[in-house]
Formats: C-alpha cells, sequence, structure tokens
C-alpha cells in the first residue's frame, strides 16, 4: 500500500510541475500583451447635415478616436466626403484649455482622408470639439459640434 500512496504521490507532484512550467510562458505572454496597449481608445464620429436634395448615403462622415499617452492628447481621424459634389468636406477641431477654446486644424478632403496629430497635455487642455461642413469658402453647410471634456 505504501508503495501505491508513493507513486500515487510522485505521480500528482510531477504533474504539478508539468502544469506550473506550462503556464508560466503563458501568463508571461499576457503580461506582455496587456503592457503594450496599456492606454485606451476614446471612440467619436459625426456626419454632415443635408443640403441640396442629399440623402442619408451622401452626407459626409467623420470617425476618429484619441488616447492620452506620455503627456499628449493623440488624435487619429478619418473623413469622408461622399456626395461627389466636386465641393471638399471640412472638419474643424477646436481644443479648450485654460484660456478658453482655440481653433486646433482645419481638416481638408475632396474624397477620404486620414490625419493624424498630437496637443500636448499642459496648460490645461480638457477638452475638444469637432464639426463637420461642406460646400465651398463663406457657404458651408456646417453640422452641430460633438464635445468631449474629461
Amino acid at each position: 500500500m505504501s508503495k501505491l500512496r508513493s507513486l500515487l504521490a510522485g505521480t500528482v507532484l510531477a504533474g504539478a510541475v508539468v502544469a506550473g512550467v506550462a503556464a508560466a510562458p503563458a501568463q508571461a505572454a499576457t503580461t506582455n500583451v496587456s503592457t503594450a496597449s496599456s492606454y485606451t481608445k476614446h471612440w467619436f464620429e459625426g456626419y454632415s447635415g443635408y443640403g441640396r436634395g442629399e440623402s442619408s448615403g451622401h452626407r459626409s462622415y467623420y470617425k476618429g478616436f484619441y488616447y492620452a499617452a506620455n503627456g499628449r492628447y493623440y488624435f487619429d481621424v478619418d473623413v469622408w466626403d461622399r456626395d461627389r459634389d466636386r465641393e471638399n468636406t471640412y472638419v474643424d477641431f477646436w481644443y479648450h484649455d485654460d484660456r478658453g477654446w482655440h481653433q486646433g486644424r482645419r481638416l481638408v478632403t475632396g474624397g477620404h482622408g486620414t490625419f493624424r496629430f498630437s496637443y500636448s497635455a499642459r496648460g490645461g487642455f480638457d477638452g475638444y470639439k469637432f464639426r463637420i461642413g461642406e460646400g465651398r469658402v463663406g457657404h458651408y453647410d456646417w453640422s452641430d459640434y460633438g464635445r468631449r471634456s474629461w
């Protein structure tokens, strides 16, 4: 009986060691994956208004995300001008800090554009807003602002 117990105890111990060795690489891989994506993406999007008999499928559109890392806010925005009327689509980006609202960027495309930019988190940067419009200079069909603050 003691030989059977010893054999059973040895088998259980060997199984535990093998399981621990097998789990170590998997645990290390999980740790590396979570470290690589330590920031959180925050998504946003918006559409232009209707104009000149357009359907909803012809409205201009933007979508993107931002994330904070290393003392900066990073923005990645895609813009589509979908009505093919030879007028550009404009997306205005405004940011807010301790001194108020400031126009940061105007993104322009006649088809599809991808825009990436960043701002320092210093100076009280605490929010932003986007709006989209299309048309000719001075005659834009602006949407309402999409706002985000933190």
